[in-house]
């Protein structure tokens, strides 16, 4: 404004010319990707199973096994560079969309890849952004590499917690992808339990890309699903439909999957509350009619929050596990479902139990995987999951619930 406007009458409107005087150009583009050719996809996969190349990956704790997702997302970013040395005119891309980033390792190849000429992309949670205050995100920004936060406040009666910006993938080029349980925060968390998929698809890859592409600000793309198909991708604000015109979303697909199980049902959860479906009907209620109708049920929990009070805060073992636990546990426990409650085999000052992990199988043959937690509070929260009914996928989801029962103090 100038000074005349700025000593003006305060009850009458100010204005200004607009010109280009001062302005910055905006380089900032929105992408959005064909609905025709994801729906292509997906018809394709409900039909070829095996084309995902679908392989389960868990952490157990070490972040320096071989067959840990970190060096498998090391090996794919080596991957993108070499095939970006091979064809120096090809676009190739790394985008990573995850609740936080604090892992040092995986910073610096990230730099180092966009140095050599691949796009980098990153996706992260703001808030959680803001409250780390990593040096790692520092480094990535002075990089150059494109950093976003996304902001999540929705206003609900059924919230429980901040919602946020917390799904978890990376896709390397258009060819293979990671999604599962755990951010990239292998320095701080390395000791955590966690499950996860890994893909060589380029179907997964577009419909993960979908996902991505709308966090950036571009227009989700809407596709049909079949519920009972062999295979679903499943995003909280995904655009996937049913024949009957309506959304199929993860928290229905959790209900449905428990509601048709015959056998047995073993979960293995950070976060249980009581999720409620379309219709009001609640994940808690699910399981224990499931357990009514002759359905083993089985439930590991995060053994530290499960308990009701103040989390992270030292104690003695003995006054955590005096502390009593959440009522929908409670409930669970009081119903007859077996629930056990895992700690780590130490003792630290304040009691640590490694369960991240958010994954179900159900009937030995059907496994639910990724990272929405099993509360209300996911349904507004950007989060997906995966519903995969192959026993083969299955096996090894149930060796790792047995071997967690083996390895840790379950009470």
């Amino acid at each position: 404004m100038d000074y005349k406007q700025l000593h003006s009458d305060s009850d009458k409107h100010q204005y200004r010319e607009i010109s280009s005087l001062h302005s910055t150009p905006n380089y900032y583009r929105t992408y959005e990707l064909n609905a025709n050719e994801l729906q292509s996809d997906v018809d394709w996969i409900n039909h070829h199973f095996e084309s995902l190349n679908l392989f389960p990956k868990f952490t157990k704790g070490q972040p320096h096994h071989p067959y840990h997702p970190k060096s498998y997302i090391h090996e794919m970013i080596d991957k993108v560079m070499q095939c970006k040395r091979d064809n120096p005119d090809r676009l190739c891309t790394v985008k990573v969309s995850v609740d936080c980033i604090d892992d040092k390792d995986f910073a610096n190849h990230l730099i180092y890849a966009s140095q050599q000429g691949v796009w980098v992309q990153c996706i992260v949670d703001w808030r959680k952004m803001t409250l780390t205050n990593s040096a790692n995100y520092a480094s990535l920004k002075r990089a150059g590499v494109e950093l976003l936060g996304v902001v999540c406040t929705p206003v609900h009666p059924l919230i429980e917690v901040d919602p946020d910006m917390h799904t978890k993938f990376i896709i390397f080029n258009d060819e293979d992808c990671i999604l599962g349980s755990f951010n990239i925060t292998f320095d701080r968390w390395g000791a955590n339990w966690e499950s996860g998929m890994t893909f060589h698809s380029k179907g997964i890859c577009r419909l993960l890309d979908n996902i991505f592409q709308s966090q950036r600000g571009g227009v989700i793309q809407k596709y049909g699903i079949d519920p009972y198909s062999q295979f679903n991708l499943l995003y909280t604000f995904g655009r996937h439909v049913m024949k009957n015109g309506e959304k199929y979303l993860p928290h229905h697909a959790i209900l449905g999957e428990i509601n048709r199980a015959k056998k047995s049902i073993k979960i293995s959860l950070f976060l249980i509350g009581e999720l409620l479906g379309k219709y009001n009907e609640s994940v808690i209620s699910a399981l224990i009619n499931a357990k009514n109708r002759g359905v083993d049920v089985h439930i590991l929990f995060n053994g530290h929050l499960a308990r009701q009070g103040k989390v992270g805060i030292e104690r003695t073992m003995e006054e955590e596990l005096n502390r009593p636990l959440l009522p929908v546990i409670e409930r669970l426990k009081n119903s007859g479902v077996r629930i056990g409650l895992v700690y780590g085999l130490d003792d630290h000052p304040v009691p640590y139990s490694p369960i991240h992990s958010k994954y179900c199988i159900i009937d030995e043959a059907i496994v639910i995987d990724g990272s929405f937690n099993w509360y209300n509070t996911s349904v507004f929260s950007h989060d997906l999951i995966v519903v995969a009914a192959n026993r083969e996928v299955a096996k090894p989801y149930l060796y790792e619930f047995e071997r967690i029962q083996q390895l840790f103090r379950v009470y």
